[in-house]
């Protein structure tokens, strides 16, 4: 069967699910539920659209590398209890305890965060952005409190580059921008539905274990009176590394959405899913060629999960000089589950231009500046503290900036009485290896020295002493001399 016939049946079997779903839901239901009834009428009339830029985004996104892989928020450190909704509601599974989203990096060189928010974080200083492989995070015992009052945050992170993997971050959609009607085409598309993907990881955990998913378990564990996710934390960066599972997703431009936000009201934009395993697959198949096991799990997705909250929708045009690259349109910010397989979306929609200063107008219309502003302070005490180690110990800016990363970020003055012991044990370290590579004879590796020690940072001297000295000899085995 050809690309195009199985996006034709694709595109086919989301108009009947939404068709059989609008009819069983009848007119008593929700607003939101009525909106995605109206979708699915307007669906209807533009399934010719839908197929044709599904297919241009499957056909984008298939071998693109990282730009179109979600990011996974998630804390070290979660309470056990929220209020949600006034009712008091505990932990029980991991999804309850991450979110999607995507880093994107502005104009002036910031990366930020924008995506789902749980309100079970709190209790630590640490959150974490994984996305293909690389960690962003930002160091802060206020913010992962205030993360949690919100479905959709923006905030401000800083990029752990010892440790992480090449990164990509998603762009808008590529207009037709073809001469003269380019600008004419594009509007008509604009105005038009359009079929997208929802790449996401959520079937890389239905799938799993009933001990691994439940709270505690072996991805989360008890620490005290609050929950260790660390586990869960490593489990997700190795996870955000592999090829997210696409989603079927028909945006709507006809039917213009507000949500009211505990904070503010989000003017977002409606958008259809529909989680049917079949027809999931057949796209799954499209879009994953390195692995197809993944596709075989999304029979374990039995309906929408919280933890797609912010998960991106990318969409690419169908334009008559031909497909163009695809973009992202929105993440997700709330969900209403229809009959079947069919979930109504609200849509954040995302700033066209990166710069700061939209990304601080997002964060406002969000209701979340100062989730926003806190994160700017404490990135600024970051960049502070890491020029006055340098200064003030002689270190150089990779040990400073390695050290700081295991600090909480609140205060300047703490920051640098909390760095001093750090500093002193790394340039004991540091002395240590040299010294032991001069005995040896092996002074070639002396190089490698201050990256190592700046990459095994750690409050156990032992420990720190052990593991940066194997990182530098692991310099002399890569060239075959043996240690």
């Amino acid at each position: 069967m050809s690309i195009s016939s199985i996006l034709s049946e694709i595109a086919q079997g989301i108009e009947k699910a939404i068709s059989d779903a609008a009819s069983e839901v009848g007119q008593a239901l929700s607003d939101a539920v009525g909106a995605a009834s109206a979708v699915g009428s307007e669906i209807s009339q533009d399934i010719e659209n839908i197929t044709n830029t599904l297919g241009c985004t499957v056909q984008g996104m298939k071998d693109s590398g990282y730009t179109y892989y979600p990011a996974l928020g998630i804390v070290n450190r979660a309470i056990k209890n929220a209020n949600i909704n006034g009712k008091v509601e505990p932990v029980s599974n991991i999804f309850q305890l991450f979110r999607h989203g995507v880093v994107i990096e502005s104009a002036e060189g910031n990366y930020y965060y924008v995506g789902g928010a749980s309100p079970y974080w709190g209790a630590g200083k640490d959150f974490f952005a994984l996305q293909g492989g690389a960690c962003f995070f930002i160091s802060d015992s206020s913010i992962p409190t205030l993360m949690r009052k919100a479905n959709i945050i923006v905030v401000r992170l800083k990029r752990r580059k010892l440790t992480s993997a090449p990164w990509q971050q998603p762009n808008p959609p590529e207009g037709c921008s073809t001469p003269v009607i380019g600008w004419f085409e594009t509007a008509a598309e604009n105005s038009r539905d359009a079929g997208g993907v929802m790449p996401n990881y959520l079937p890389y955990f239905t799938g799993l274990p009933f001990y691994q998913i439940e709270v505690p378990g072996s991805f989360v564990k008890v620490s005290g009176d609050k929950l260790s996710a660390t586990i869960l934390k490593e489990n997700l960066k190795g996870i955000s590394d592999q090829p997210p599972v696409p989603f079927i997703v028909a945006r709507t431009v006809g039917t213009p959405f507000q949500q009211k936000n505990p904070n503010a009201v989000i003017n977002g934009m409606m958008a259809v899913a529909v989680l049917d395993s079949q027809l999931q697959e057949k796209l799954c198949n499209l879009f994953i060629t390195q692995d197809k096991r993944i596709c075989g799990t999304l029979s374990t997705v039995k309906g929408f999960s919280d933890a797609l909250i912010g998960a991106p929708v990318f969409t690419a045009y169908s334009c008559l000089s031909g497909c163009k690259e695809p973009g992202i349109v929105g993440v997700v910010a709330s969900a209403t589950q229809l009959a079947g397989p069919v979930v109504s979306l609200v849509l954040v929609p995302l700033p066209t231009a990166y710069t700061d200063q939209a990304f601080e107008q997002l964060a406002s219309a969000l209701g979340v500046q100062d989730v926003f502003n806190e994160s700017v302070r404490a990135l600024g005490n970051a960049r502070e503290v890491i020029i006055s180690l340098q200064s003030t110990y002689h270190i150089s800016q990779t040990l400073a900036s390695a050290i700081v990363d295991h600090l909480d970020w609140n205060d300047r003055e703490q920051m640098m009485t909390d760095a001093k012991p750090y500093v002193e044990e790394a340039i004991k370290i540091e002395d240590g290896i040299k010294e032991a590579l001069k005995e040896a004879k092996e002074e070639y590796l002396e190089e490698y020295v201050d990256e190592c020690v700046a990459y095994h940072v750690n409050e156990d001297y032992d420990e720190w002493y052990n593991d940066s000295l194997d990182c530098v000899y692991s310099h002399s085995r890569k060239f075959g001399i043996a240690p």
